[in-house]
């Protein structure tokens, strides 16, 4: 009789002692796979968080605004590590984008960027020799300011020289058919003062 008294304890006792070592294995076994999955979920949300952008290039095109013609920044996307790299896009995207008959530029169709360095003169472009083609004095200072602003859409105070097929445009080899003479170092403040002062 005692004997049968002590069954159902016993029972309850080895059934309990079975669930506590069930839930400890089960405890120990989410232990161990949030060790492992907790590590590459942090890695995953850095390397899924938004940066912001580095670098933030422009390029510049021509818009008629109240009769005048006004340069208009437009943002441009990119993911390079420099100011060289991203202004060399940036140029790229803007004589990318000029044709012929297109109002909103006043680069000729075909030019190209042979280089831009930047050092801590400013920065150096030379261009292939379509960006010379054409004449009238109105395209001619368009289309220098278009490539000046853009080339400094990172930093405006900067410096820009320009060369036609490795010539630097100066005195002795001006640009277009109108002869427009640039001096250096070329500045937005001092190509506006001395070509379109608005």
């Amino acid at each position: 009789m005692k004997v049968h008294n002590r069954s159902p304890n016993l029972i309850l006792i080895i059934i309990g002692l079975s669930l506590l070592l069930i839930g400890a294995t089960q405890i120990t076994a989410l232990w161990t796979l949030a060790r492992i999955i907790a590590p590459s979920l942090l890695e995953t949300s850095v390397v899924e968080e938004v940066k912001p952008a580095k670098f933030s290039p422009q390029i510049y095109q021509l818009k008629i605004v109240n009769n005048r013609i006004r340069l208009i920044p437009v943002p441009i996307h990119t993911t390079a590590t420099s100011p060289q790299i991203a202004l060399k896009q940036a140029v790229d995207e803007l004589f990318a984008r000029s044709s012929i008959l297109d109002p909103a530029t006043a680069i000729p169709q075909g030019t190209r960027l042979l280089s831009l360095q930047v050092n801590d003169e400013g920065i150096f472009l030379n261009l292939s020799g379509e960006f010379a083609q054409g004449s009238g004095s109105s395209s001619t200072i368009y289309r220098v300011k278009q490539v000046l602003y853009t080339a400094t859409s990172i930093d405006p105070q900067s410096s820009v020289f320009l060369s036609i097929e490795g010539k630097p445009l100066d005195e002795n080899y001006p640009l277009g058919g109108e002869g427009l003479l640039l001096e250096y170092p070329l500045t937005r403040q001092q190509f506006n003062r001395d070509f379109l002062e608005e």
